[in-house]
């Protein structure tokens, strides 16, 4: 029950210890007016980046919907969900019922709990503009028209829509893209990628070499700093204009590969050299004992490398050889005018990742 002194809302994170719900729960947990609480499958960290203690947490199984409903029974004293979890699967048309689930399930657990909602943010992604079958219509914007799916994110608007129009909570969909945080263990963060690979070249005493596309390497990208992210979730929970309504959100600038990858060189104190296209998945397959060498030497923590990075993943992204460019100006008109220059962002977040001796 709260008292006068209790935070007057509570915030459940649904996926709180990937890329985007690090840095959401990490930024969350500063601001005073806010009880928060995590669940995932994974189970959280003794304490956030910082040294603070982890808040309360959930471990549960999201696609099981009677576990679900168990482990939340506790929480009716929610009122707001943030939901950025997500299950890789090897095709789009696979990952649309599990992920699908996952939302469905927190919702019906949340209400069977007893919970009253009035907001809740659900992180999508460019997907929703096409821009993983090829070239697509830039600036995307969130007017257009939706792309033939499987797409799940359509299917997870679509529910969402419906439980709010039944159970009476707002809702605001937030498109990022390209995210980049400090957050190990995700499938979907470019930047441990990036930084694993040139952590290996360090080690082998080779140039960094760019290893996606050449049409890559020139396209002009977009990317989304976790942090930022997660000041436009807390704008979202609270702001008026933001109550259902989309929303893209990136850096607020966009960046091209060539101009971008002798910079990380340099955080390595490594050459840059031309770029040599080649496939992470095949190359990065017999890297695991060197990764081993590489944190013995210089002290880091013992992250085994399959952590590091989803190296189909990051070949997706290095081979994108076309613009990706979403408006933000939407977001803008609405109220929320936070950026961050993306050379600015991968600077930080390599330097993050250095002083929690992830990465040498």
């Amino acid at each position: 029950m709260n008292t006068p002194t209790s935070p007057a809302r509570h915030l459940l994170v649904v996926g709180g210890y990937g890329v985007t719900g690090s840095a959401i729960v990490e930024h969350m947990v500063r601001q005073p007016d806010w009880r928060l609480t995590t669940a995932a499958r994974r189970g959280a960290p003794a304490q956030l980046a910082d040294g603070s203690p982890a808040p309360a947490h959930v471990s549960v199984d999201l696609l099981d919907a009677n576990t679900v409903i168990r482990a939340f029974s506790d929480l009716r004293e929610v009122t707001d969900l943030v939901f950025c979890a997500y299950s890789e699967r090897e095709t789009m048309a696979a990952s649309v019922a599990p992920n699908v689930a996952m939302l469905e399930h927190s919702l019906l657990a949340l209400k069977q709990a007893g919970a009253k909602l009035r907001h809740v943010v659900l992180i999508g992604g460019g997907k929703s503009y096409g821009e993983h079958l090829g070239h697509y219509k830039t600036p995307a914007k969130e007017s257009d028209g939706r792309m033939m799916g499987p797409i799940f994110y359509n299917d997870q608007e679509d529910l969402l829509w419906k439980r709010a129009e039944q159970d009476g909570f707002g809702w605001t969909v937030l498109r990022p893209d390209g995210v980049m945080g400090t957050s190990l263990g995700s499938p979907m963060n470019i930047l441990t990628g990036v930084a694993a690979f040139a952590a290996i070249s360090q080690e082998l005493g080779v140039p960094l070499r760019f290893p996606g596309s050449l049409p890559a390497w020139n396209a002009l990208h977009q990317s989304t700093d976790a942090r930022l992210l997660a000041q436009a979730v807390l704008w979202a929970l609270s702001a008026s204009g933001a109550r259902n309504e989309i929303f893209n959100i990136t850096n607020g600038d966009h960046f091209r590969w060539q101009q971008v990858w002798p910079e990380i060189a340099e955080f390595f104190d490594l050459p840059a050299a031309a770029p040599q296209p080649m496939n992470l998945q095949v190359q990065m397959a017999d890297k695991a004992a060197l990764w081993q060498r590489i944190v013995a030497r210089h002290g880091l923590q013992p992250t085994p490398w399959e952590q590091l990075a989803a190296w189909p993943f990051v070949d997706g992204w290095l081979n994108t050889g076309y613009d990706m460019v979403q408006s933000t100006i939407k977001i803008r008109q609405a109220g929320f005018h936070g950026c961050i220059d993306t050379h600015q962002s991968i600077r930080e977040h390599l330097q993050n990742l250095r002083e929690r001796r992830l990465i040498p």
